[in-house]
């Protein structure tokens, strides 16, 4: 399906459009010839009423397309994820269709919007579309995810570049580590100068700026909290929900290893372990310096004992040598002393 992105508002008011996309790479590749996709952590018959309602049949196809194309470490173990971004997809071009055909600010009823048809779509299909969206539990389940989405402060200025894709680059780029602050600070600046919202603008650019303060602080030997801890102090808490700032696809659950109810508690046996684990590299140094000062005492006190053994070895030497001078003075009648001069009784 070919859908055409509508874009968003510049500064003269007029709408920028992204344009058809073909995904020439993708579809031109020779036979025998796959894009390698590599993970971080096509195309089917258009199916519109939902995606729980493709067949198991369907499902497998579009798999074998997937496979067909791209090539990638254990393709049976990364299905789950391949499936789930397909879904994504799914949805995401029901949802753009929705928007340029059936949200039309033109259109004023519903048998207008029926006629305003996707040429792509037939009229079964399109019919279905019209009678879902107007349904009022649709519409009552959409003023909600609205409303949910407007509590979102801080959107990301990605565009068409998946996080996955992101946290791959950081990775590359801080040799393999990658934290949510990381994603953070690399989605929320802006780096082009297209229209945007001034106070979303403003509240992404004092959160980054505020991270990159501590962060440099923690450089500077000010601080000693850690990526999670920066982040906390400036977004706060994580209570519910998918992973802030780290993309779809990961939970609090799955990233702390504990359910979101736990988390304080999980914090403070974080906190506890952290301390308990500085108390024992302490002692861990003070036992290694007080062996050091061990080991160079005992360096001290076996030169010292060298010292004496060799001091004794000369007096002994100095002694033998006398008594053999006065053996020999009492048998001959003479004597030599230290300086080699001889005597006579």
């Amino acid at each position: 399906m070919i859908i055409e992105d509508e874009g968003e508002l510049n500064n003269s008011g007029t709408t920028r459009k992204r344009g058809i996309v073909y995904c020439r790479k993708l579809t031109m590749l020779p036979p025998g010839e796959k894009l390698n996709v590599e993970f971080d952590e096509d195309v089917c018959p258009v199916q519109v009423k939902g995606w729980d309602e493709y067949t198991s049949e369907t499902l497998d196809h579009l798999w074998a397309c997937v496979k067909e194309k791209c090539s990638f470490d254990d393709p049976e173990h990364r299905r789950e994820s391949v499936m789930k971004h397909a879904q994504w997809l799914f949805r995401d071009a029901r949802s753009k269709i929705k928007r340029k055909y059936f949200n039309d600010t033109r259109l004023k009823i519903k048998e207008e919007r029926l006629k305003n048809k996707p040429s792509e779509m037939t009229i079964v299909e399109w019919k279905f579309l019209v009678d879902h969206w107007s349904d009022e539990k649709f519409k009552e389940k959409s003023k909600k995810a609205n409303e949910c989405r407007a509590y979102q402060k801080m959107p990301h200025y990605n565009g068409t570049k998946s996080f996955a894709r992101l946290r791959q680059e950081i990775r590359q780029k801080n040799e393999g580590k990658c934290t949510r602050v990381d994603v953070l600070v690399a989605s929320r600046t802006r780096k082009s100068k297209k229209a945007v919202n001034v106070l979303t603008l403003e509240k992404n650019t004092l959160a980054v700026d505020e991270i990159q303060k501590l962060k440099q602080q923690r450089d500077q030997g000010l601080n000693d909290k850690t990526d999670e801890q920066i982040f906390q102090d400036v977004l706060g808490k994580d209570t519910h929900g998918y992973l802030r700032a780290y993309g779809p696809g990961k939970s609090i659950t799955q990233h702390f290893k504990v359910m979101p109810s736990r988390l304080d508690l999980s914090q403070e046996l974080i906190e506890v372990k952290k301390k308990a684990d500085q108390l024992i590299e302490e002692a861990r140094k003070d036992a290694e310096i007080a062996r050091m000062e061990a080991e160079k005492a005992k360096k001290e006190a076996e030169a010292i004992r060298n010292d004496v053994d060799r001091k004794i070895e000369q007096n002994n030497a100095i002694w033998k040598k006398k008594f053999h001078q006065l053996i020999n003075f009492i048998k001959g009648g003479t004597y030599n002393d230290d300086s080699g001069n001889e005597s006579s009784s």
